[in-house]
């Protein structure tokens, strides 16, 4: 009876070995540098928003669309504005306090991105505190606001969150610069009080 040939187990040829070898060595350059690198911060461009253009004067303010102040001085602000003219510039920066939905800030964010800033903030307004809606955490609501001034792509965009980065980073600056009220106004990065008066008069004092 003849006897079965055992098979001897193939080796490896020297190529796979060196493949193999440079492999785990370039795998072990990479997880050093990793380690080693130091951590890159991301760039601040906070103060932006703070820095005047030439020989204008600049307010940032912070608001919500459920604060009745900010309602109030939001009708006021046209009559202020039209007052100083070209002389000013104007940044709003919506924002909610702990446990409200981003929803308001993304719409208006939505809107201004699209053009329609200006008409989205005088209807988030005018939705919450002449119709009743529920500007802050219904979808539906915000929805309709924006149909009423002719945002026909607003809806995908806000189901897909596309605002919900820059939302964030408007509560990043609501936290870096304390502001804990609203409407928080500042005049050439500089908190002045929150109320239009107090805006008129600090503007009058910069533009005499």
């Amino acid at each position: 009876m003849a006897k079965k040939k055992q098979k001897v187990p193939e080796k490896k040829s020297n190529k796979t070995i060196v493949y193999v070898g440079l492999a785990v060595l370039f795998i072990a350059a990479v997880a050093i540098y990793i380690t080693s690198a130091p951590p890159q911060k991301p760039q601040d461009t906070t103060q932006d928003i703070f820095k005047p253009e030439p020989g204008k004067v600049k307010i940032v303010e912070f608001m919500k669309f459920d604060c009745i102040h900010c309602y109030n001085l939001h009708k006021e602000m046209p009559g202020i504005l039209e007052k100083y003219g070209d002389n000013v510039t104007i940044t709003y920066v919506p924002i909610i306090f702990p446990k409200q939905s981003t929803k308001s800030i993304e719409a208006y964010i939505i809107a201004e991105q699209m053009g329609k800033g200006d008409e989205m903030r005088d209807a988030l307004f005018r939705a919450k505190f002449e119709k009743g809606m529920d500007v802050m955490e219904s979808t539906l609501a915000l929805e309709n606001v924006a149909s009423s001034i002719g945002l026909g792509a607003f809806n995908s965009k806000l189901e897909r969150k596309e605002a919900e980065g820059a939302a964030r980073a408007n509560l990043a600056l609501m936290n870096k610069y304390g502001v804990d009220s609203t409407p928080t106004i500042f005049v050439n990065g500089k908190q002045i009080g929150s109320l239009g008066t107090d805006l008129d008069a600090s503007l009058s004092s910069l533009l005499g």
